[in-house]
């Protein structure tokens, strides 16, 4: 760890787990079901093998169905093709039951583990804000997600005290939160130190929303009241990073708790920036940063999780036979570069 980046601890890591600070805060955030991951569902998720559990191919199959039945202009695979089907067979059946039950009760949801939801992986569901209608949905996203993985593989990865047996003792859970369609222009991402936020960020940073910077001070006047009312010296660090959604002035929401340290993003701060403001005393209000017009908007930060032109055409036409096949033939060709990698250097 550099010199210019915060030291995270494990033990604040832990902190930022949801369902850590959910009890605490959850009358001030968004409604939310959260399932425990048994060991299986976690190994399941660790594999390098891209195939879904027997509920969430039938899932897909209906998906398939409806498609085929709303289209009379696309090729479609028979259902020989889909009885020869020969990926991994794999079922959680009370726990894929769980997901229905909330699915059930919400309609819809938006997943994610102990830290991170699988937003690199958007591009797998046909609605990109991560609107999940059934198990397909939540499973193909959990599979396809880098951010998952780090959750399941690293979460400590960039702390100081980490040690080996750490990640088992860790209960990892699925969260799956009430589907709110939220503003992107309304959320905003506050970094606190010693209990005091002292910067603030426009959460979406690639994009210019003209009615930010006219109400922007009362943006801050309204973040810092909720913040001191119902956050400060109520969550277990003294160092965090906090998203807050103001819908409007009145009614403010918490999102979600992130580490002060480098595995969060300080969108438009740089964390040496924030360290600098963290040394100073005499700062009346948190310093406030937003695009102010259509230049200063920031590249899109998921650029490197592009999806493929072929894949995308695949999952747009919901067919997860090709999708796999390609998915793992692609694998196959990583796999085989990684051998011929280790060989070269043996």
């Amino acid at each position: 760890m550099t010199a210019d980046l915060p030291r995270v601890s494990v033990q604040d890591v832990l902190n930022c787990s949801f369902p850590v600070w959910y009890p605490i805060f959850e009358k001030h955030s968004f409604k939310s079901v959260i399932l425990k991951l048994t060991d299986d569902v976690v190994q399941y998720l660790r594999s390098d093998k891209f195939y879904l559990p027997t509920g969430a191919n039938e899932a897909m199959d209906e998906m398939r169905r409806l498609n085929t039945e709303s289209s009379d202009d696309e090729d479609h695979w028979s259902d020989e093709d889909a009885d020869n089907d020969t990926t991994n067979k794999i079922s959680f059946p009370e726990f894929e039951q769980q997901i229905k039950n909330v699915l059930e009760q919400y309609n819809a949801v938006f997943p994610k583990l102990n830290w991170s939801s699988p937003k690199d992986a958007r591009w797998m569901i046909s609605d990109s804000r991560l609107k999940c209608m059934n198990l397909a949905d939540i499973f193909l996203l959990l599979k396809s997600s880098d951010f998952i993985t780090h959750d399941i593989c690293e979460p400590f990865k960039f702390c100081y005290d980490d040690t080996d047996n750490l990640l088992s003792t860790i209960q990892y859970v699925l969260v799956l939160r009430k589907w709110s369609a939220l503003q992107p222009s309304k959320e905003f991402r506050c970094f606190v130190k010693n209990h005091r936020i002292i910067a603030i960020s426009q959460r979406d940073s690639e994009n210019y929303y003209e009615f930010i910077e006219p109400v922007a001070d009362q943006i801050i006047t309204n973040i810092v009241e909720f913040f001191n009312t119902h956050i400060q010296n109520k969550f277990p660090s003294s160092d965090y990073v906090v998203d807050i959604y103001r819908k409007d002035s009145n009614k403010l929401y918490i999102i979600d708790f992130n580490p002060w340290g480098p595995m969060t993003d300080s969108l438009l701060f740089d964390w040496p920036d924030i360290l600098t403001l963290s040394l100073q005393n005499n700062n009346e209000k948190p310093e406030f940063r937003y695009v102010s017009s259509q230049n200063g908007i920031k590249p899109n930060s998921y650029t490197q999780y592009a999806v493929p032109k072929d894949i995308a055409d695949i999952s747009r036409e919901r067919d997860f036979n090709k999708l796999a096949d390609v998915l793992s033939s692609r694998v196959q060709v990583q796999n085989h570069d990684t051998d011929s990698d280790n060989e070269t250097n043996t």
